[in-house]
């Protein structure tokens, strides 16, 4: 072996070394990073000397796809959570005040009417409580608007996110095309790290199937087969307000025709669209019914009483607005009655007495409500059941998937994560291969001169 060739093999040793260091200080660099996966040299002999192979990016694939698997699930279930924990304070029952205390009240005042019906201070409580209760049955309505409004605002902002991810996708595969051939794997890793940060944002928000290309390009699809990102092209998403409930239907801003609401399944984009579509509604549904009957039943009993004027009585609610629609935000107590509290058909005759008032009350106990198995009390608490019961399963799920998702991070982190210790030590052991290698580079020039002065 000449000198020449130990020059060779201590310079391609030197440059190997040299890498090495230069990744491992990368490593330290990006210890913080979020989602950095930690890279390795891969040193291989060559006849003769060494050389470096390649550049190793510590990740694995499969544990990428339940984490980003995991995320859907529990990014969809916080988006419940947050929506859900709004709807529990609007119904919290738990101070009083509510609309259980409220319907007891209600009936208590009819009672004490009926005791005394020409009695000015006992129909001014009833139709002080009427309205209290009437108001806070409008104030639930608009509570639940609110946050049905929210979460189509929600929908709104989380489609324009997705573009935004999937803009910035098709840009790196532009990139990762680019520099495939021409070796430079340290920048290739790095945009394979934005790849997957960008696979875990999308997934946070929507279902996605995705595929990695021969060419280290990332092709994303929709849940129904729709492309969301094919190499350096994206397709974007939009809103359109739907024509009957003027809310933001998703869709293609290609075909703005064509709603895929019901393709978007899993992730906070999907739980808006339930809460805002399905969760909401119900309530909403629920607390409409309950007015409504609760008007309807009342109105009908005032109607077979007399007041103190020996008039019919008339409506005690009614809908503001418009009448047909009745929903419990447009609740009210009749503005005559407000007026005048001696409209109140209190009597069950035209004698006055208190009659009618005790029929009133007695529909506390009656089973108005779910087909007869009901009463108005039992409803309301049934529903305030449900809503606990939906609060207390989403929590539940947000703590499994958040204990799942602390696991898959953890082993993530043991692959890829950087441990500074273990960097420190493949630093101590670069330096000296760098080292031995620069003697060996003197070395060998020593004998080259030596070799050259022999042949002078």
């Amino acid at each position: 072996m000449s000198g020449i060739d130990i020059l060779n093999i201590a310079r391609d040793s030197l440059l190997s070394h040299q890498t090495a260091i230069n990744l491992t200080g990368s490593n330290v660099a990006n210890a913080n990073t979020e989602g950095y996966s930690r890279q390795r040299a891969i040193f291989s002999t060559m006849d003769p000397g060494v050389r470096i192979a390649g550049i190793e990016r510590m990740y694995d694939q499969f544990l990428g796809v339940q984490i980003n698997g995991q995320t859907n699930s529990l990014e969809g279930n916080e988006a419940r959570q947050d929506a859900l924990s709004r709807i529990e304070m609007i119904f919290n029952e738990t101070d009083g005040g509510g609309i259980s205390e409220l319907l007891n009240e209600f009936w208590n005042a009819w009672e004490g009417l009926s005791v005394n019906p020409s009695g000015q201070a006992e129909r001014m409580t009833v139709v002080s409580v009427s309205q209290s209760l009437a108001s806070l049955f409008r104030s639930y309505g608009d509570d639940l608007l609110d946050v049905q409004y929210d979460a189509n605002t929600r929908v709104s902002s989380l489609v324009t996110e997705i573009n935004g991810y999937a803009e910035d996708m098709a840009d790196i595969n532009g990139k990762v095309t680019q520099l495939a051939g021409t070796g430079s794997s340290s920048g290739l890793n790095a945009l394979k790290d934005e790849q997957e940060s960008l696979l875990t944002s999308l997934a946070g928000i929507v279902d996605i199937h995705y595929t990695r290309n021969t060419d280290d390009s990332v092709s994303i699809f929709l849940s129904n087969g729709l492309t969301l990102v094919d190499g350096n092209r994206s397709w974007a998403l939009d809103t359109v307000a739907d024509a009957q409930t003027s809310f933001n239907n998703v869709v293609f801003a290609d075909d703005p025709a064509t709603s895929i609401n019901s393709s978007i399944t899993e992730g906070s984009l999907a739980a808006y669209l339930e809460i805002r579509d399905t969760t909401v509604e119900g309530y909403l549904g629920t607390l409409d019914t309950l007015a409504t009957s609760l008007a309807t039943e009342i109105n009908a009993q005032h109607a077979l009483g007399y007041d103190l004027d020996q008039n019919v009585g008339g409506d005690f609610f009614f809908f503001d607005v418009d009448p047909e629609v009745q929903e419990a935000r447009y609740l009210k107590v009749s503005e005559a009655i407000v007026a005048d509290v001696n409209k109140v058909a209190a009597s069950a005759t035209v004698n006055g007495d208190g009659g009618n008032a005790a029929a009133m009350s007695a529909l506390r106990d009656e089973l108005t409500m779910n087909s007869g198995a009901s009463t108005f009390n039992g409803y309301y608490a049934s529903f305030i059941g449900e809503i606990g019961q939906d609060v207390a399963y989403v929590n539940r799920s947000v703590d499994h998937d958040t204990v799942l998702m602390t696991q898959l991070t953890d082993k993530r982190e043991e692959l890829s994560g950087v441990s500074i210790d273990e960097e420190m030590m493949n630093l101590i052991k670069y330096q000296t291969g760098y080292n031995a290698s620069a003697r060996l580079f003197v070395a060998a020039q020593e004998l080259s001169n030596t070799l050259m002065d022999l042949v002078g």
